[in-house]
């Protein structure tokens, strides 16, 4: 063949690998989002229990400094949050243990995007969503 015969191959190549290698970016930057939001929930919530787990007798005064340490990462409120949507947060006494246990909202940075994907290359089957429900908990015995 002769050169002047492929002059446009690589720009048709391009063209057809630059969509899948885009999506595999977006997919990579998801994940590691998603193992932080997690990593953060996991923390905040041993946290949290461990701070509570410190005196069964003041539990509720101390109840509303671990929702803030939930929150903001620290007690004074003091400092914007850790995530950005709201934490919601359960929190239990249970007679020796003391059990916390957070949910949140992740919203994907890829949003509708990728359940129009989903749908599109399994043909409805599957559903999923712009955001989805991460959580954590953690049970710590009251100290003594």
């Amino acid at each position: 063949m002769k050169i002047h015969h492929q002059q446009g191959a690589s720009v048709v190549e391009f063209t057809l690998i630059a969509p899948v290698l885009l999506m595999f970016i977006l997919l990579v930057s998801e994940v590691g989002i998603m193992f932080y939001t997690l990593n953060t929930l996991t923390k905040t919530t041993q946290d949290a229990a461990r701070y509570l787990s410190e005196s069964k007798a003041d539990f509720a005064a101390r109840k509303l400094t671990a929702e803030s340490l939930i929150q903001y990462g620290n007690v004074t409120n003091a400092a914007p949050t850790l995530l950005p949507n709201t934490i919601s947060t359960t929190i239990t006494d249970e007679g020796t243990h003391v059990k916390v246990v957070v949910t949140y909202p992740h919203g994907l940075i890829l949003g509708g995007a990728l359940g129009a994907l989903t749908r599109l290359t399994t043909g409805g089957g599957v559903n999923f969503g712009s955001s989805f429900n991460m959580g954590a908990s953690s049970v710590m015995r009251f100290a003594q």
